[in-house]
């Protein structure tokens, strides 16, 4: 029987940011379960989000498989991921990745902490309408592309792709609150899991130092890929598909 991946996207984003890479997975032999992400593409939601929000429409996800499947998170999606697993490890398998990760309490990242802080009181200012407007709006997009990837001789290709899958946000007051989710820390792995962050040399939201010091500190594998910023996704899927299959696969 194929083992099953559960792919969970980032903030912005839905589905289709992480299809390439469910695509090569699946061609590796894996069953990839790649969904949007509440109040994101297909999905309606439009209720407040907290993070108890989603750990319980994570659970739902992890139950609905006919077996236990292995977590692939990225960005904001392994903050919310590696706080399930603290309560959940036992219902999924005991490999998981973290792509992108996100850690906010080293010193190093009060500049991050800060943007999304002064990003949170900016949206707060405009009406709901607005806000949702200008998050979808081909500037945000194209500011926040430039700024979470390294690449620029792919810049063309991913600012195109980024305008079309990152704006698909159904709800501004959804979107503050997963701005504020992914402000909070991701959580200590549990021992009874064998995790592997997968980071952009470039990524300008967590340093690949501070994400190699937090590897070692938590008895995480770690793998850097050059050539990639934040959005390693769009920059070099085969590379983060191979750096997943071997993890699991070893």
């Amino acid at each position: 029987m194929k083992k099953t991946i559960i792919l969970l996207h980032g903030l912005r984003g839905d589905h289709h940011g992480l299809a390439e890479v469910a695509e090569l997975l699946e061609k590796k032999g894996y069953n990839v379960v790649n969904p949007d992400l509440p109040g994101y593409g297909e999905d309606k939601t439009l209720d407040k989000k907290t993070l108890d929000f989603y750990l319980k429409w994570i659970h739902g996800l992890v139950k609905a498989q006919k077996e236990k499947p292995i977590i692939v998170a990225h960005s904001m999606g392994s903050i919310v991921a590696s706080h399930y697993l603290v309560e959940h490890f036992n219902d999924v398998q005991p490999r998981v990745v973290f792509v992108s990760p996100i850690f906010r309490s080293d010193y190093k990242q009060k500049s991050s902490n800060v943007r999304c802080a002064l990003t949170i009181a900016a949206l707060h200012l405009l009406p709901p309408r607005p806000r949702l407007g200008l998050m979808r709006s081909k500037l945000a997009s194209f500011c926040i592309s430039h700024y979470l990837t390294s690449d620029r001789k792919q810049s063309k290709k991913i600012d195109q792709m980024h305008y079309k899958y990152s704006g698909n946000i159904n709800s501004g007051n959804g979107l503050l609150d997963d701005i504020k989710i992914s402000m909070k820390e991701q959580t200590v792995p549990v021992k009874q899991l064998d995790i592997l962050y997968i980071m952009g040399k470039k990524d300008r939201l967590t340093s690949a130092k501070l994400a190699e010091q937090r590897a070692k500190t938590n008895g995480a594998k770690y793998v850097e890929i050059d050539g990639a910023g934040h959005l390693i996704n769009y920059e070099q899927p085969e590379r983060l598909a191979e750096g997943i299959d071997e993890f699991l696969r070893g």
